[in-house]
């Protein structure tokens, strides 16, 4: 099925081309207010000094900034993610979620103002939040604190900002590939709100019913998404805040049996459709106290459906209902510490359906053709109930040390684990410019659904968990340049392997017996905004595997790029003309290269590739420049601003894979493969203006 999504994807992608915890555990800043009056008894000046601990968070920070004015991410501030050492694409750039240091793009988690989600990207690999709301972005690659969980990979903590109290405001955006807008204004003294919604173009520059190469399009691409949140500040302690945020993706393409995917699997002729979608709600009740005293109890559920139909009558349906109640207080107590206690629960229920052929694989396969099964039709439930306490408390002894300790105990009653993880962080300030850190931290996570459905999967299986390891120094050289090194290593274990026919218990398609590492070394230099300009370069080396314990053999990770390299730099001209660069240049990723045909058993006149050795070729080297400049202006008297880029500047051919590419002509001796190409030079221009 991966396959066939990754077809769809590259062929519309190909034809378009051509044509949340950080704010809650920090003590709210106060806003001052200052009044002066002179006494009738004196001349001397009284200063009053006011200011409520609810303090809204309007204000994108300005990390947040930078990342958002990265050239080439049309302001989306999480494809700002691919610029930081460490992180790639999972599926090249033609969509795919991002993988932190050696991890599966499973294993990331995902957090939007504090709870959890599982929908963050769209189906072509943009995010769906717009960029006039996001007010901070954190990117945790190891070893992160115990607030987090379900997740063994790295953790988005993505905070939205509050709305602004202030005359209604309109901020609509269009560039080639997105429309927006956006509504954002006060209601009373103490009340304000904010409404975005978004959608694609993409779907202009595709002619639906016109057939190239045995695809046609019927349903041509459209992803849309919303956020909007309402907040009520109760005096200068409490606040109030109700949030809701959705997006969707659709898009329909028919496989004739002249197609490439059509040859090379006629299973999939046919119409395939895929409509994905979730909506979530959330309340959250904020209290400000005393002393640093914070106290959050924050409610949400979220709704969220996914359709795949294909081939002739094959379908997969899955619908999910999701609760989280989540809890936390903090307070400082003795003299050198701050305690965090709060607890987590979470109730999902998965009604899914699906009539279709399966096939027992995973991301370390080299031939997921061979692992296919009878088709299977089932119609069933899945019930999950994690719940979790934790702590978390930070210690500043002495003058220079910092040291944070956290505990997780969380159980979850469908894999009928439970954990208790520890999470360290030591910090050492020794000088004034040099900061020296030690992390350590246990974690694990719910295992994919399709592993351990009935019938195609095997419900005993267990959760994946890792270990993580993290040093790392900073170095302020100066007022404005500072660096920082950061080595790492993680021990992956219980890791689903999929199970072939001569293996024992080959009826359960799943066990754990895989396991895997990852380590690397990362280099970080950063320049702040001086003489108009900023930017940063890094610079990693990295190195993953998996072991197959059962035949005790190792190779590398599908994903394993040793060498990776970004640069970028923000230039303001004048007041008029910014103008920014990115380059990233890294080693290609592993793949398993086809080697032969062999004939198709369920369709003797088809053939299907016959794969090498698992991992054991390099793709080329991955290069890709993106440029672009903002030119700031004025219409009718409101605030505009005109965007031009040019994506891969150089139009680098990068491959993500080599795939059999059939065109009739084949035989057991001769066949065509052809890469995957990514994104071509592609000029992109927007305009974004406010009323």
């Amino acid at each position: 099925m991966d396959r066939h999504m990754t077809q769809f994807n590259r062929s519309l992608l190909t034809i378009a081309i051509s044509s949340l915890f950080i704010s809650t555990v920090q003590a709210a800043t106060p806003t001052t207010g200052v009044a002066a009056e002179k006494t009738q008894d004196s001349a001397i000046e009284t200063i009053e000094v006011t200011g409520r601990r609810n303090q809204p968070n309007t204000e994108v920070s300005l990390a947040t900034e930078k990342l958002l004015a990265i050239a080439g991410i049309d302001n989306d501030p999480l494809n700002s993610v691919y610029s930081m050492p460490g992180v790639v694409y999972a599926g090249g750039d033609n969509g795919g979620e991002p993988a932190i240091r050696g991890s599966s793009p499973d294993d990331n988690g995902f957090y939007i103002d504090d709870l959890p989600v599982d929908y963050i990207f769209h189906l072509f690999g943009d995010s769906i939040f717009n960029e006039n709301l996001v007010r901070d972005f954190s990117l945790h690659p190891a070893a992160f604190n115990s607030q987090f969980g379900n997740a063994t990979g790295g953790i988005f903590d993505v905070q939205l900002r509050d709305p602004r109290n202030q005359d209604i405001q309109v901020i609509a955006d269009a560039s080639l590939l997105k429309t927006g807008v956006m509504v954002e204004g006060g209601v009373t003294e103490n009340q304000a709100f904010y409404f975005s919604y978004r959608r694609s173009l993409m779907h202009l520059f595709l002619e639906e019913g016109e057939e190239d190469e045995g695809y046609t399009i019927f349903k041509a691409p459209v992803s849309d998404d919303y956020q909007g949140k309402y907040q009520w500040l109760i005096g200068d302690t409490h606040k109030l805040t109700f949030t809701i945020a959705g997006a969707s993706d659709t898009g329909g393409l028919n496989i004739s049996a002249a197609s490439e995917s059509g040859r090379a699997d006629p299973d999939v002729i046919g119409d395939l459709k895929i409509d994905t979608s979730f909506d979530s709600q959330s309340l959250s009740w904020q209290y400000f106290g005393d002393s640093g005293k914070i106290m959050q109890v924050i409610a949400g559920h979220s709704s969220s459906e996914a359709t795949e139909s294909y081939g002739r009558g094959q379908f997969i349906k899955v619908e999910e209902d999701k609760y989280n109640l989540r809890a936390h207080y903090q307070v400082n107590w003795f003299d050198n510490h701050t305690l965090i206690v709060g607890a987590d629960i979470e109730d999902a229920t998965i009604d899914y359906s699906f009539d279709a052929i399966p096939y027992y694989c995973t991301d370390h396969q080299a031939d997921c053709q061979s692992q296919k099964g009878d088709r299977i039709q089932d119609e069933d439930e899945l019930s999950s109930l994690t719940t979790a306490i934790y702590l978390n408390d930070k210690w500043q002894f002495g003058e220079n040390w910092l040291l944070e300790l956290g505990l997780r105990a969380e159980r979850n009653d469908y894999t009928e684990q439970s954990f208790v993880h520890q999470r360290i962080a030591l910090n050492w300030y020794a000088t004034k410019d040099l900061t020296l850190s030690l992390k350590q931290g246990s974690h694990s996570r719910f295992p994919d659904v399709e592993t351990v459905l009935r019938k195609v999967g095997n419900p005993k299986l267990k959760q994946p968990k890792a270990q993580h390891y993290a040093i790392s120094a900073a170095y302020q050289i100066d007022d404005i340049w500072h660096t920082s090194l950061d080595v790492y290593y993680k021990d992956l274990g219980d890791l689903p392997r999929a199970l072939e026919e001569n293996d024992i218990n080959y009826d359960l398609h799943y066990s754990n017996d895989m396991s895997g590492t990852a380590r690397g070394i990362e280099w970080v230099i950063e320049r702040e905004l001086a003489d108009d300009w900023y930017g940063w370069a890094s610079i990693s080396w990295s190195k993953s595997d998996r072991t197959d314990e059962k035949i005790n053999q190792t190779t590398d990770y599908y994903l394993d790029t040793p060498l990776l390299g970004n640069l970028v730099a923000n230039y303001k001209y004048n007041e008029k003309w910014d103008f920014g660069i990115r380059l990233t240049v890294r080693s290609g990723q592993k793949y398993t290269p086809i080697v032969a045909l062999r004939t198709n058993p369920d369709y003797p006149d088809n053939f299907l590739p016959v794969y090498g050795k698992l991992n054991s070729k390099t793709l080329p080297t991955y290069h890709r420049l993106d440029l672009q400049a903002n030119y700031n202006t004025q219409y009718w008297g409101y605030d505009a601003q005109w965007s031009f880029a040019i994506l891969n500047a150089l139009n680098s051919d990068n491959y993500s894979g080599y795939y059999y590419a059939p065109d009739g002509t084949e035989t057991i001796d001769n066949y065509k493969i052809e890469g995957e190409e990514g994104l071509g030079i592609f000029p992109s221009i927007g305009l974004k203006m406010t009323f």
